[in-house]
């Protein structure tokens, strides 16, 4: 038992649970289902970036992801009007092209990783004194912050324009709901 390190286990562990939910995904006829497999495969990945002493990261994907894209995919689609009743299902067109697609986004991410490309390299917390998180910190607060502004007004707009397009949507359902 000396020689298992549970990093590794705990890690194969997260990753087949992802690998196992993201399958689901791919099979799942109801939407709805499929939304909440995507949840277990982002759980899964937080959980791999968490054991992999990246909990930034692994934080980040859980508030991101989990806590505003995913919710506000599910009430989009609880809140879909349907107009023959029928229950929202997916379909599987096309799968030779996307499988195509999948491989060739497989070779453009495996070539940078084959060709060695370096990542930024934060320092060793013995070296500067500071957690990884609180170097990203500062790291976004100095040289960073031009884009980290620009990031926080894009993301402003993209939630100013989708109240306005809801506003137009509520309108325009009100127009129909009175004829």
């Amino acid at each position: 038992m000396e020689g298992i390190d549970l990093n590794i286990i705990a890690f194969y562990i997260l990753a087949g649970f992802s690998v196992f939910s993201a399958l689901g995904i791919l099979f799942a006829k109801n939407v709805v289902h499929a939304v909440f497999l995507l949840v277990l495969v982002f759980l899964g990945i937080a959980g791999v970036f968490i054991i992999s002493n990246a909990e930034f990261v692994g934080v980040t994907q859980i508030m991101i992801y989990i806590g505003g894209v995913l919710i506000l995919m599910m009430f989009g689609i609880m809140l879909t009007h349907r107009i023959d009743g029928k229950r929202l299902e997916s379909e599987n067109r096309s799968v030779l092209i996307a499988t195509l697609l999948g491989f060739g986004l497989l070779g453009i991410l495996f070539y940078p990783i084959k060709a060695g490309f370096p990542l930024f390299d934060f320092g060793s917390n013995e070296e500067t004194g500071f957690t990884v998180t609180e170097q990203i910190g500062i790291h976004l607060m100095t040289t960073e912050l031009i884009a980290l502004e620009v990031t926080a007004v894009l993301l402003l707009m993209a939630l100013v324009g989708a109240a306005y397009l809801a506003g137009l949507n509520l309108k325009k359902r009100g127009v129909n709901d009175t004829d």
